[in-house]
This record gives structure tokens, sequence and C-alpha cells, in this order.
């Protein structure tokens, strides 16, 4: 099975594209499931047709899915959602707002991208399209799995073991409610789908993110800043695709500064994101609605190409043997060596980029060494484990 997740900057054409997409595999003869993680659907609106909670037949070897939030918020997090819910009424607050605040920002989003995992466990598809939400949603979301497993590993189980303790003394001395075993029971299942989800998402032969962009400034930095958080949670990028590209044969004069803009920016792209592939997306005549619409846009992205192959081969993150020494190499393109840090806490080694922050378990042959040295040089960090005594953490 393949997937694909498209994202990008709101506004620059990914639903369509991935719409666009999802139409080229099946025709191709591949079982295809689109489905938008997206809380603002439009995946429908692209294939001009309704859809649900539940995947819809589209076309030959094609269905659809919008994720229902409600539905997929009461399957997955409604254990957990009425005890959160309790502990906020508790203090005074309006029950309508106590269970408002019961759902975390980007639980949507999750439980939209657990369907991927369902999906892919029933074997009902070659070919999973996933529509994600825009990039900066996105990233926390795929930050998710690494920080509920921090949680899970460190807190969790002793806060199980106390509430067990305290539960029969505190219902009549404290007025918060102590967590049942179903709630903590809940919270271990929804972990356990995440690291599924996580595991499914970053093998690079079964699944890659494709960035779509406009050339214009601010959605290409914002696309390079992308690109630098999903290698940073080890997310593999196969291409990118610069949509909306002028044709050559729009000559009118009131385009002259646009061609001129968008050339400098498609060079820009292509020497900023080299190795990866740039795919190229023009400018249609009229609004892409429909299925004859959007397979005249695959067919202008991938030409004869099968849209389900792996662009770029390239994993994030490595690990090499240097004499005695292990080498972690972590590919961090567009980031800035004046925002990184590096730190190690027994078996995690926490790497923050700016505002965001990564702890990442590391392998036995590691977790039992100290860092000698890091270095970040050409979008590359460098940290070297060896034996020794160390203070876990290179200078900035």
């Amino acid at each position: 099975m393949r997937i694909i997740l498209f994202t990008g900057k709101g506004g620059v054409g990914k639903t369509t594209i991935a719409s666009a997409t999802a139409l080229r595999t099946a025709e191709l003869g591949y079982k295809t499931l689109a489905v938008s993680t997206d809380a603002s659907h439009s995946l429908g609106d692209a294939f001009d047709m309704e859809m649900g909670n539940a995947p819809v037949k589209v076309a030959d070897n094609l269905w659809g899915q919008q994720v229902d939030v409600l539905d997929q918020i009461d399957a997955n997090w409604r254990v957990i959602q009425d005890y959160i819910s309790s502990v906020i009424k508790s203090r005074g607050i309006d029950h309508i707002i106590a269970d408002e605040l019961a759902v975390l920002p980007g639980m949507d989003e999750l439980f939209g991208l657990l369907e991927i995992h369902r999906a892919r466990q029933k074997g009902s598809y070659d070919c999973i399209i996933v529509d994600c939400a825009p990039t900066g949603q996105t990233l926390r979301l795929l930050s998710f799995p690494d920080v509920a497993r921090w949680w899970m590993e460190k807190i969790f189980p002793v806060e199980r073991k106390v509430a067990k303790v305290i539960r029969p003394m505190t219902k009549t001395i404290l007025s918060i409610p102590i967590p049942e075993d179903l709630v903590f029971a809940s919270a271990q299942k929804l972990f356990n789908d995440t690291e599924k989800l996580k595991a499914l998402l970053t093998e690079p032969q079964t699944t890659s993110v494709r960035l779509v962009l406009n050339p214009e400034k601010i959605v290409v930095d914002e696309t390079q800043r992308a690109y630098t958080y999903l290698n940073l949670f080890g997310y593999a990028v196969d291409c990118v695709i610069a949509n909306r590209i002028l044709p050559d044969a729009v000559v009118d004069s009131y385009f002259k500064n646009w061609h001129k803009t968008q050339h400098k920016y498609l060079e820009k792209i292509t020497a900023s994101f080299s190795p990866l592939p740039i795919l190229h997306s023009e400018l249609m005549r009229s609004e892409i609605v429909g299925a004859a619409a959007l397979l005249r846009l695959a067919k202008s992205i991938y030409g004869k190409d099968d849209p389900t192959r792996i662009y770029y081969e390239g994993t994030p993150q490595t690990i090499t043997r240097q004499g005695r020494d292990y080498v972690l190499h972590l590919r961090l393109p567009f980031a800035r060596k004046a925002d990184l840090e590096v730190f190690k806490n027994e078996e995690q080694l926490i790497i923050r980029v700016g505002s965001y922050r990564r702890d990442l378990f590391l392998p036995g042959a590691l977790a039992l060494l100290t860092i000698k040295k890091a270095s970040f040089e050409a979008g590359e960090l460098r940290i070297i484990f060896a034996k020794g005594d160390s203070d876990g953490k290179n200078a900035r």
C-alpha cells in the first residue's frame, strides 16, 4: 500500500492537487481512498459531490471520505473528554464551556489520520491519498505521537498508581474527581493507536509527504520551515509541487511582472529544495471542479508518471559508526544554527529548533553513551555519541 499526504500553506491548492492525484491513481487501476483530515473539508467540493464520514464511491476504483469530527471525537475521546470536563466543571465552569475545553486542539485532525491506520488494517485499498490541514496544524498534529510517548512512559504509570491508591480516600475529601481505570485504559488505547500510526507514517517505502506551494515569497518561506520540521520528526518528503504557474502562452503585459516574480521564486524553489524533484502545475483557464478538470490537472503535474512512485528516496535520520563512536545524522534544511539546541536526558535526545521541540528516544546502543560533540553544517545536524563524561548539551 502507498500513502501520500499533501500539505501546504492554506490556499495554495493542496486539496485540488490531492483530489487530482487520487483520480489519476484510480484511473491507473489502484483501489484508492481520498480522505480529508482538514476540519474545513473541501474534498467533496473538488469532486463536486456530497461526502461524509463513511467512504463513498467517487469513480471506478476511487472512494472519498471527509472524516466527521464529532463522530470521531465520540468514538476515540469521549471517556477522556468526560473526565476532563468533570474536572473543569468541579471548579465552577459552565457545562458547555467545560465540554468545549475538554477537546484539545488538533484532536480532530489526529482522529482523521487514525482512519488511515484503520483503512490499512482492513486492506481494502492499494493507495490512500490524504488532504491534510494547512502546514502549521499538520506539524502540530504530526508531533503529537512524540509528546504522547513521553507522557505515557514518564508520567502515566505514576498517575495510574497514585490514582488507584488515593481514589477511595478522595471521594469524601476532595471535590476534584480522580480518574477511573476506564479513563486510563482509554488513554492507553489512544496512545497505542498513535504509536502504530506514527510507525506507518514514518515508513518511507509506504508513506510520502508532498509539499504544495505557489511561487510567492511568504508561501516559499513557510514551506521551507515545514520541510525542516517534517525532517525533524522523521517524515519523508518525496517531492514539492509548485502550483498555479503562469503558462508561457500568457503574454499580456498585465502579467509581465508576475512572470518575472514567479520565475525568480521558481529558481529559488529548485535551488532550495534540491535534491527533491520539483513538479509543476500550470494555472488553469477555469475553476478546477469535477473529474474531467481534475484529470487534466493530474496529467499536467505527473505526465505519464505513476503518482504512486517514490520520487525521492532519502531518510531524514541515519546512524553511522565512526571508530568506536556513533554518529546520528539528522537533516534539517533551512534551520539556523542559532535556533538549535541539543540535550540528552538518559535515553532521550531533546532537540529544539526554534519553537519546536522533539523528544527522540534513542536506540539502546546510543542511550548508554554521552554526547561527545554536536555540529551543524550544510543543513545537517551531526551528533557524535561516545563513552565518557559530558554535560549532555551542545553549544548553540
